[in-house]
């Protein structure tokens, strides 16, 4: 039998009987149907190209931003650096002539700041630079909290959160403030208290080391301690609180919200 060199394509209304048709040969339909596939194919690829293009110009975007604020803020600690060393300079020339032997602490070079920041838990560091430094604000610690804040249930009151860490992981002032007191307790452990301002107060429970001495002036992002698993705990992790007024609250709400 011989092969059909030509195709017919047919148009027929609804209900009527067919008036025009399309004839083609075979290798040309068969080419036209290759042609929509790649076509099809194009498209799909040209998009799925697009977006990972689009994501990545993104991201270049912010990295860019960043780095320009990183710029602004490096620009600002340098200048902070000068009026500082001048003012050492003035204070150990008054030191000296009332006869006060005074040696201040060297300032910590550029590796071991950037050491410092690389350990700083994101929500630390990631506030509007025009809030009060001294509210508290995201966790100390990286890692993954195991136990909520719980204060309305009494059979299963826990009035911070705790968060599960290796041994001997950096714990950071969420706020700047003065140590109001380090101690040790048969059920915290090693604990620092932070006072923030006349009202809200941190606490770091558990510590295996504590880094810093009562009535010390610390900085947000300052290590104040190592934790550990000391006192009354099954596991190493740090028991972190939050108070106001003496009463405790979530340590998960934004305070700069709620002022």
């Amino acid at each position: 039998m011989r092969k059909a060199k030509y195709i017919t394509i047919l148009f027929v209304p609804e209900g009527t009987e067919p008036r025009s048709g399309l004839k083609m040969r075979q290798w040309v339909l068969k080419l036209a149907v290759v042609s929509l596939g790649i076509l099809l194919v194009g498209i799909v690829v040209f998009f799925a190209f697009y977006g990972k293009v689009l994501s990545r110009a993104t991201m270049t975007e912010k990295v860019t931003r960043e780095n320009e604020d990183l710029k602004r803020y490096y620009y600002k600690v340098q200048l902070l650096q000068e009026n500082l060393l001048q003012a050492r300079d003035v204070v150990s020339r008054m030191t000296e002539l009332a006869g006060i032997d005074y040696e201040f602490p060297e300032l910590p070079d550029d590796s071991t700041l950037f050491a410092q920041m690389d350990h700083t838990p994101a929500a630390v560091m990631n506030r509007p630079s025009a809030l009060d430094w001294t509210l508290p604000a995201g966790l100390p610690i990286d890692g993954f909290v195991t136990q909520s804040f719980e204060i309305e249930n009494e059979d299963h009151y826990h009035p911070g959160v705790d968060i599960a860490c290796a041994v001997g992981t950096p714990v950071l002032s969420t706020g700047s403030g003065v140590v109001e007191y380090v101690d040790y307790d048969s059920i915290y452990g090693h604990r620092v208290v932070i006072r923030h301002n006349d009202s809200i107060s941190t606490i770091y429970a558990h510590n295996d080391e504590v880094l810093v001495r009562q009535e010390q002036h610390v900085l947000v992002g300052s290590r104040i301690a190592l934790s550990g698993n000391s006192g009354k705990s099954t596991a190493p992790h740090l028991h972190y609180e939050v108070r106001v007024s003496g009463k405790p609250i979530d340590p998960m709400v934004n305070l700069y919200e709620e002022n």
